[in-house]
């Protein structure tokens, strides 16, 4: 059993509910941006130095690590409409792999 006191008024027993925000929005924010980053840097590998697939665990381990480490970390601090934001990332992979194969292929 815990040697914390439980929140009082039976509530959640977050403390710094702001400031568990504010990480999970930064690391959001790396997500968003090194995911495709990294992709774009993969399959353009050939013209710059590393390799493809370096970059490509590159972006998959942004695109889909850190939106489990943001809602992991929202759920230790039982703030679970943030895990479930934080969840809702797992989409992002998916929305920009098809638009940078969409812009591709088109031009």
């Amino acid at each position: 059993m815990s040697e914390r006191p439980s929140a009082p008024g039976g509530g959640r027993n977050t403390r710094h509910p702001t400031g568990i925000r504010v990480v999970l929005c930064l690391l959001a924010l790396f997500a968003l941006a090194a995911g495709p980053f990294g992709y774009l840097m993969g399959l353009d590998a050939d013209s710059h130095a590393g390799s493809a697939a370096e970059w490509f665990t590159l972006a998959f381990g942004a695109a889909v690590g850190i939106p489990f480490l943001a809602a992991a970390v929202a759920t230790v601090a039982g703030d679970r409409r943030a895990a479930l934001w934080s969840l809702a990332l797992l989409l992002w992979p998916v929305v920009f792999v098809v638009v940078i194969h969409l812009l591709r292929s088109a031009g």
